[in-house]
């Protein structure tokens, strides 16, 4: 089954907003809505032909479909965006063997200017997407799909709170990195690929927090595969998340530099490690093991790597994971001076680190997890 081009999605969003305008404008059986509809209908059924449902989401100002963001919405997103909005939606499933007269009256309904809330029908089910994942029962049933979703962004907006608070000389709100753990923690199936939770990156200038988010996610589906749990679970999934939070301290003309780094800049950018060991030691209520592995992410299995340290330090199995989730998503991630890597490359590469860059058990492990 070949998978279904985002172009169609695009037309899906700009037959809607025309529909439900053209429902405002014009008599109920006048050409120009009837014109909208049969389109409408007829891009949905090609959809339909490769996949059961169409979900589309509100999370922030992203329309999510396909599970990832819709390139270049513009004015026509904005206004779908504000369809679903008035009626107090932020979640829409279209099914399969959905009847044009089904999707005629649904568009009238959301046409409507006097009601503020309209009721799902057999075919389209509406629902809600808010932060603890949970979707509102009497709209729509939970999905675990969706709730990973919706989890995935809402995650990096947090977790950006929390680094821009380290940037202002702010305390971050460690209950906020807490929450984010423990919600992914009651949410992950483990029969879902840890892959499929990773967030795709937005905007460039979004890449630091996506990245560290994936970091953190990937981190905790790691730990919780060698058999961490409860406590030991949370507190490697904050470590995890603030991480790289040395980083608020770095220039942002080197922080966001769109290109390589000279090497004047990348020995002020490994700073970032010490600087954010420092910062979290000096922080109450942090677990120690967040300092720990904010020092030694980037030290290598063999000793190497930065900062300098004991030759003989071994560096903390915690820090050695997100050492590797850190890895595997930089490779696999766009950036404008970087074309993400392919899956087989990046396996490649792991592997060739094993016992220098990597503790070769855990990058046995971890690859045994992504490719289960």
């Amino acid at each position: 089954m070949s998978a279904v081009d985002v172009n169609i999605i695009t037309k899906i969003i700009v037959e809607f907003v025309g529909t439900v305008t053209n429902m405002r404008l014009y008599p109920q059986n006048h050409p120009q809505v009837l014109n909208r509809i049969n389109r409408l209908s007829e891009y949905l059924l090609s959809v339909f032909e490769k996949m059961p449902e169409l979900n589309l989401f509100i999370l922030n100002d992203d329309i999510i479909a396909l599970d990832k963001p819709l390139p270049n919405p513009g004015l026509v997103g904005k206004s779908f965006i504000e369809i679903l909005s008035a009626k107090g939606i932020e979640k829409i499933t279209l099914l399969k063997g959905l009847p044009k007269l089904e999707l005629y009256q649904f568009m009238d309904e959301l046409a409507s200017v006097k009601k503020k809330s309209i009721a799902a029908t057999s075919h389209i089910k509406l629902g809600k997407v808010i932060l603890d994942g949970a979707l509102d029962q009497s709209m729509v049933p939970p999905d675990e799909t969706a709730e990973l979703l919706s989890f995935k962004y809402k995650a990096a907006a947090e977790l950006k709170k929390i680094y821009l608070e380290v940037q202002g000389n702010k305390i971050p709100d460690t209950d906020k990195a807490k929450k984010i753990v423990g919600e992914f923690i009651k949410i992950y199936d483990k029969s879902i690929s840890p892959l499929k939770i990773l967030a795709p990156l937005k905007s460039d200038d979004e890449y630091t927090y996506v990245h560290i988010t994936n970091v953190a996610l990937l981190t905790i589906c790691f730990a919780d595969y060698l058999g961490f749990s409860g406590k030991n679970l949370e507190e490697i999934g904050i470590a995890a998340l603030l991480h790289d939070v040395g980083k608020m301290f770095i220039p942002d003309e080197i922080l966001k530099k769109p290109g390589p780094l000279t090497v004047h800049e990348r020995t002020v950018m490994e700073t970032h490690t010490l600087k954010g060991a420092q910062y979290i030691g000096h922080q109450k209520n942090i677990p120690k093991l967040t300092m720990i592995s904010a020092l030694e992410h980037h030290v290598k299995y063999d000793g190497s790597g930065y900062p300098l340290i004991n030759k003989n330090w071994h560096p903390n199995i915690v820090s050695q994971m997100v050492s590797i989730a850190d890895v595997y998503d930089a490779l696999r991630s766009r950036r404008p001076y970087q074309e993400a890597m392919k899956y087989d490359k990046i396996i490649a590469i792991l592997k060739e680190g094993r016992g220098s860059d990597f503790n070769p058990v855990l990058i046995e492990n971890f690859l045994n997890m992504i490719e289960r």
